[in-house]
């Protein structure tokens, strides 16, 4: 029997022979480390030369080093996270700012708000609660194709709209995978399982820019709108959502008809896929203690954070709602450190500092007015396009990493073209959502490519199309909905 197992796995291994020329092979494995050298060279050169007129020598060394910074959080041949950590560290370095003052920037509440979040994601995914409530929303909805696929796209924007979009993208997958798998549908060929994982997708991007909980962006974004403005503006918890709730409603409308268009189901019955599911549901049994006690605390939470965030603080409820988890010893910091995202944790810390670097150094005022000034004259062609370069950018890097490039620059303007910095803070963060082009854009889109279902060109094709038809939602927020609510 040992001798033919390991017969088995001599056939498996298969020795592939790169017939590249040898100088194409070491450039494909040193690319990173090539590219990485041209920027931080190009970052040497730009840093040796003078500051031009109307910016200060600091404001200068921090133009440069967000220069190298936006390349690299563009290419992504660094870790995000290393990135931001280059930024606290280079900051003192440079001269440019005390080095405590820089890493205060680091320690401000957004960052714990994240932290808080994607504990409290991560506690509900441990327990087994998200897993059992997505599987019977599944079970309970999904007796047709297209019931099926609209009950995967709403569960997954309902549940973003609490929990970190990425975390409930992570936990689909899998039901979403089995259910193709059930229902043995071919890989790249099945109009059906584009369309579920696509449904995967943009329910969670949509569903995450509801409220402040879906992702960290917003809250990296009304933390550098405080900065910004020395605490004069700001956008409230329950506030964000009453803004943004028209335009999320019609983009799941949206949605949903492109994906019923786009991708009709060739199949009509899929009761295989549903005894599945019924199965991996009674093997979880009744609903436990541990269940029942963290759904309570995310329950409190939600209530706190809506009914008296302004008050004390979104950021100090989640501290507490983590504290109150782990006295009643509901979860352990073992079972939910893997939800932890720490690298974008850093990575918001860092942006975070940054903008504050460039707005108090007046590189953001400088930057600002040499891009939009002369060429963009009025307000409406200011948020106009503040709204197109932010949805462009959103399509080839993370959009925590759009908002740290284009807020402080919108912020420094806002008085210019008389705009108050809440719109052009909302202006920045709701197209830097339309995360649907390219799998690179956000970790959902990436796992939707990455089940081999859908190719680049429909990914492309399709996300092209509701990131247009994002742009015409967002249009009815600015021009309808807004001014009748009195934001402007």
């Amino acid at each position: 029997m040992t001798v033919s197992n390991e017969s088995e796995k001599d056939e498996s291994r298969q020795v592939v022979f790169d017939r590249r020329p040898l100088w194409m092979v070491i450039l494909d494995r040193m690319r990173r480390g090539i590219v990485v050298a041209v920027l931080v060279i190009g970052f040497f050169i730009l840093l040796g030369r003078d500051a031009p007129e109307g910016l200060s020598p600091e404001g200068y060394k921090v133009l440069c080093l967000f220069f190298l910074c936006v390349c690299l959080w563009a290419s992504n041949v660094i870790p995000l996270s290393a990135t931001s950590l280059l930024v606290i560290g280079a900051v003192p370095l440079m001269g440019i700012m005390d080095a405590s003052q820089v890493y205060s920037f680091f320690g401000n509440r957004a960052v714990f708000f994240i932290l808080g979040a994607f504990v409290l994601s991560g506690s509900m995914i441990a327990c087994g609660l998200s897993g059992r409530m997505s599987l019977w929303v599944i079970e309970k909805w999904g007796h047709k194709p297209r019931t099926l696929m609209t009950s995967i796209y709403v569960f997954g924007a309902i549940s973003s709209c609490f929990m970190s979009e990425h975390a409930v993208a992570a936990m689909l997958f899998p039901i979403v995978t089995e259910i193709v798998s059930a229902l043995k549908l071919p890989k790249g060929k099945s109009p059906f399982a584009k369309s579920l994982y696509l449904a995967l997708a943009w329910g969670c991007i949509i569903g995450g820019a509801t409220t402040v909980l879906g992702g960290g962006r917003v809250p990296l974004a009304v933390e550098m709108l405080e900065k910004g403005t020395d605490g004069q503006s700001t956008l409230g918890i329950l506030q964000y959502s009453q803004l943004t709730f028209p335009m999320i409603v019609l983009l799941l409308v949206c949605g949903w008809a492109l994906l019923n268009l786009l991708f009709k189901p060739e199949i009509e019955d899929v009761k295989p896929a549903l005894v599945d599911l019924h199965a991996k549901s009674l093997a979880q049994g009744k609903v436990t203690y541990q269940e029942m006690g963290v759904g309570a605390v995310m329950g409190l939470t939600l209530i706190f954070w809506f009914g008296f965030g302004e008050q004390l603080g979104i950021a100090n409820i989640s501290i507490m709602a983590i504290v109150l988890l782990f006295t009643l010893n509901l979860i352990s910091w073992k079972a939910v450190e893997p939800h932890v995202n720490w690298a974008i944790i850093l990575m918001y810390g860092g942006a975070i500092a940054l903008g504050q670097v460039m707005a108090s150094s007046g590189a953001a005022l400088w930057l600002a007015q040499k891009a939009f000034q002369g060429s963009v004259t009025s307000p409406v062609a200011f948020l106009l396009t503040l709204a197109v370069l932010s949805t462009l950018f959103t399509t080839f890097m993370s959009n925590s990493a759009v908002i740290a490039i284009l807020l402080p620059p919108a912020l420094s303007l806002c008085l210019d073209y008389g705009i108050s910095p809440e719109v052009a803070t909302m202006t920045v963060i709701l197209p830097s959502n339309f995360a649907f082009i390219l799998p690179i854009a956000t970790p959902a889109s990436a796992l939707a490519f990455a089940s081999r279902h859908i190719s680049l060109r429909e990914m492309i094709v399709s996300g092209t199309l509701l990131s247009l038809l994002g742009m015409v939602c967002f249009l009815v927020l600015l021009f309808i909905f807004w001014p009748w609510m009195g934001f402007q």
